[in-house]
């Protein structure tokens, strides 16, 4: 079985209620949900627009959180971002490979 490199990480939407938004949720510990109100915006921006408004950032256990350090946290948070960008890098890679097969 090959090595998984986000193990626990999930890119979520809803186009049917939420055509714009998009979710990353995390399901290791300390356990996370990451909402994107705006996709498009969310497309161009940095790491510090994700931790500073581009996202809502929600702990899934909020009881349990203060046993987690701000470094715990952290690794989720970038886990979470390095995953959204290559998750947006294979869409568009296979957007790219379907195109050139109807050519």
């Amino acid at each position: 079985m090959k090595a998984q490199k986000y193990v626990g990480c999930w890119y979520c939407d809803n186009i049917i209620d939420h055509p714009d938004q998009v979710g990353l949720l995390y399901l290791g510990f300390p356990r996370c949900f990451v909402l994107i109100p705006s996709s498009k915006e969310f497309c161009f921006s940095t790491y510090e627009d994700f931790r500073n408004g581009a996202s809502e950032i929600n702990w899934l256990d909020p009881k349990d959180i203060c046993n987690y350090s701000e470094y715990d946290k952290e690794k989720v948070l970038t886990l979470l971002w390095n995953f959204s960008v290559e998750q947006e890098a294979k869409e568009e890679e296979l957007y790219n490979e379907s195109i050139e097969e109807e050519l």
